[in-house]
């Protein structure tokens, strides 16, 4: 009876002894393609450290947003076969608003003569002539006054861009009188209306002439004139 209970107690062991001893040999059995992935793992690639990710777009879309435009020499589109627009004011083409070698002087005229007044020690009266066909440019003015000559000559810069409403200059240069003085000054022109001399602009400067200070206003032709016949009519 004793042997008995002792077979079946042994008989009743062994399936808790092989759970307890071997516990992940069912594990090991499982093939590793039926282990669940995360679904935030690429399906395209293995699910491996230091893998390389799947680019988030297909490599042949073209980048549409926000794509570079670049430019020859000329004004045209690198990769077009269409020519540059010509320039309304004919030579070489218009160049595009963010081209390297944009030219400025388009939307502005390139010929500015005023009337200029010189006011100081002693009054005088003359012309002022400058020529800024792009950035940069040249001035020279006569003055004439009582048994007096002043005459002056130097660089001109334009300060406005090709987005400017108003064409802004500022010219300095050298006087000479009876005596080496020096000038500066700032003007403003209108934009250009189709041709290169300008009718509408004014200025305002300081010279040192002989010694003495001096207080210079310039009007263009077309603004001298109005003023003339307001005088006149008052």
């Amino acid at each position: 009876m004793k042997r008995l209970f002792a077979t079946l107690l042994m008989l009743a062991w062994l399936p808790v002894w092989g759970q307890v001893v071997q516990p992940d040999t069912a594990r090991r059995a499982i093939p590793a393609d039926s282990i669940a992935v995360d679904d935030a793992v690429d399906d395209d690639g293995p699910n491996v450290i230091g893998a390389q990710p799947a680019p988030r777009r297909p490599k042949g879309e073209a980048n549409v947003i926000g794509a570079p435009v670049y430019y020859n020499q000329d004004g045209s589109v690198r990769g077009s076969r269409q020519p540059a627009p010509p320039s309304r004011r004919g030579g070489r083409p218009a160049m595009p608003e963010h081209h390297y070698l944009n030219n400025v002087g388009l939307n502005f005229n390139s010929v500015f003569l005023e009337v200029e007044a010189a006011m100081g020690h002693r009054s005088a009266l003359g012309l002022n002539l400058t020529y800024l066909p792009e950035r940069w440019g040249v001035y020279g003015s006569a003055l004439f006054g009582p048994r007096r000559q002043y005459y002056s000559i130097g660089p001109a810069v334009r300060l406005s861009g090709r987005q400017s409403s108003v064409d802004w200059h500022l010219y300095s240069g050298l006087t000479f009188g009876r005596r080496l003085g020096s000038e500066i000054g700032f003007r403003v022109a209108a934009p250009s209306r189709g041709h290169e001399f300008c009718w509408t602009s004014a200025s305002l400067g300081m010279a040192v002439i002989d010694g003495n200070s001096y207080l210079t206003l310039g009007l263009s032709l077309e603004l001298s004139a109005l003023l003339g016949l307001s005088l006149f009519f008052w």
